[in-house]
């Protein structure tokens, strides 16, 4: 009996000690001041993006955004949430700010560009195809 309560003590202990929560060892976290435009290139939205996960092909992360200009159609990119996306070698990074819809998504498509920067375009996308467009800047903070 004793020998069986020490291998369920060393098992957990293995196993807890395993678990990593703290955060600050992810060295791949990355943390981004964003700016989304309209198609005339008048700033709608502001936040931040948070990058918990890339690697040389998946990314994960969260996001908070707030409206601070005048935008129809703009779907669900206003408040805040969790994204998944993909990025490749050549530089460039899509994220689906609403990965568990099947419609009414929010896409950023876009290029890393160094130093610290992710650009490019932002879709509304619905059943009936892209509903509103526009263009972000996303500037890595230090």
């Amino acid at each position: 009996m004793k020998a069986a309560i020490l291998l369920v003590a060393v098992f957990c202990f293995l196993f807890f000690s395993s678990c990593d929560d703290d955060s600050s060892n992810n060295t791949s976290r990355q943390i981004y001041k964003y700016t989304g435009y309209d198609s005339s290139w008048n700033t709608i939205i502001t936040g931040y993006l948070w990058i918990d996960l890339i690697d040389s092909v998946q990314v994960k992360g969260r996001w908070d955004f707030d409206l601070v200009g005048n935008g129809e159609n703009l779907g669900p990119q206003i408040g805040k949430g969790k994204f998944e996306g993909t990025t490749n070698m050549l530089g460039t990074m899509s994220l689906n700010l609403n990965p568990e819809m099947i419609d009414n998504n929010v896409l950023l498509d876009g290029s890393l560009r160094l130093p610290y920067r992710f650009d490019g375009m932002w879709s509304y996308i619905g059943f009936p195809g892209q509903i509103n467009w526009g263009r972000f800047e996303a500037t890595q903070l230090h």
